[in-house]
């Protein structure tokens, strides 16, 4: 079995705390959707809305109905609830469960100012931000057990047809891998040991940004930038698994900066070189800092506009619930590009923006694609950077402020 979507909603009104969770799961001939549902923490009761399996249109269909007729129900993600429902997963034609050990380091945003003071700071590094989806991955090394000529001696050859590659996403779950991705970290593993890589996947292509593990042994108290030395050297033969280029001196930074910028690449990211691993997201600060050339909100997919390649998109705020129970806020509409399949409700997507109004509406809003690795509990209405009262409708020029660094 496959899980392809997945949704956990709650419903938190007077003296009720109850939870709902859907899943639609590839199965043999087809799909099916199957829920859960009960007191929250309690056990739980199960079902299915397909007796036998059905086509993938169909199931889309029948899990999108299923989401919508809950949350106007008022059930809705809780903010403050982790993804620790049960998931099951395929990677690389290995069945795993849940969660793997990995849990991510995260980025802080910066303003313009801290910006120029960092790029003259030759203790801070500089890579682009890449525009993809988180993904660390973990291979193991496969000796075969064979012994040769009968001596009862390992051969310590790799044994063909067999993968211990893994991959994780943001979320920490075990997802799939392209087998070009695999296939090359699974040699590293067989002929140098244990490696574990941390980055972002576009495509088939995985750009490192960290190395965790590398011949068997844990790096996370060696400096990040001899971490990403270390996995420079190890990929180097690699065609689907490359670093992500650094920049140390406030020249090369200045010169990637404009690079990223002229390219309308989504970012930069500035990156303390002697720091070790810290997983999660300090509350201020931290060793790996952001600034974004455009922002960008995760949203829910509200509705499907009839005979458009459009979409209605949601947040929700639990700022102000007495209950912790969420409001739908609408925050607009948005195109589908024809290069883009058109995502089912209930979806989260990712939506590129200028700015946002108060009151939710975001500005020249852009899609970007469906977002696998969140969800629901993503989509906040806090994520918006809004319009300031006193500023133009246009964008300010960076550009001109960081050139005077």
């Amino acid at each position: 079995m496959n899980t392809t979507l997945k949704s956990n909603l709650y419903y938190s009104e007077g003296s009720s705390n109850k939870e709902y969770h859907a899943e639609l799961v590839e199965v043999t001939g087809g799909y099916v959707v199957n829920f859960s549902y009960g007191r929250r923490g309690g056990t739980l009761t199960t079902g299915t809305k397909t007796v036998t399996p059905v086509d993938h249109a169909q199931a889309q269909s029948i899990y999108a109905k299923l989401i919508q007729a809950k949350i106007a129900k008022g059930y809705l993600p809780d903010s403050d609830a982790s993804w620790n429902a049960y998931q099951h997963t395929q990677c690389n034609g290995v069945s795993h469960d849940l969660a793997s050990d990995f849990m991510p380091q995260l980025c802080n945003p910066i303003n313009t100012t801290a910006l120029i003071d960092l790029m003259q700071d030759d203790n801070w590094a500089l890579q682009q931000k890449m525009d993809g989806e988180r993904r660390a991955a973990h291979a193991e090394a496969i000796i075969n057990a064979g012994n040769s000529e009968g001596t009862g001696e390992v051969t310590g050859e790799y044994t063909d047809g067999r993968s211990s590659v893994i991959g994780m996403n943001r979320k920490g779950l075990v997802v799939a891998l392209p087998q070009g991705i695999a296939d090359e970290l699974q040699s590293i593993a067989n002929s140098s040991g244990t490696i574990r890589v941390d980055g972002e996947i576009i495509g088939d292509v995985l750009h490192i940004f960290d190395l965790l593990i590398h011949q068997g042994a844990h790096l996370h108290t060696l400096p990040w930038l001899e971490r990403m030395r270390i996995a420079s050297i190890a990929i180097s033969q690699c065609q689907y698994i490359k670093a992500i280029p650094v920049a140390i001196s406030t020249q090369d930074k200045r010169k990637l900066w404009y690079q990223v910028n002229l390219q309308q690449g989504e970012g930069v990211v500035f990156k303390r070189i002697n720091a070790p691993v810290t997983a999660g997201r300090p509350n201020s600060g931290g060793d790996w800092l952001k600034f974004k050339f455009t922002e960008s909100a995760s949203c829910y997919v509200s509705a499907i506009n009839p005979n458009k390649r459009s979409i209605k998109i949601s947040l929700f705020d639990s700022s102000n619930s007495a209950n912790s129970k969420a409001s739908i806020i609408p925050v607009g509409n948005v195109t589908i590009p024809p290069n883009y399949d058109i995502p089912a409700t209930g979806d989260v997507v990712e939506v590129e923006y200028l700015y946002a109004y108060k009151g939710g509406s975001i500005y020249q809003p852009v899609y970007r694609g469906k977002r696998t690795d969140l969800d629901l509990s993503a989509c906040r209405l806090d994520q918006l950077k809004y319009k300031p009262d006193a500023c133009s409708s246009q964008p300010s020029d960076q550009t001109a402020e960081i050139c005077t660094c």
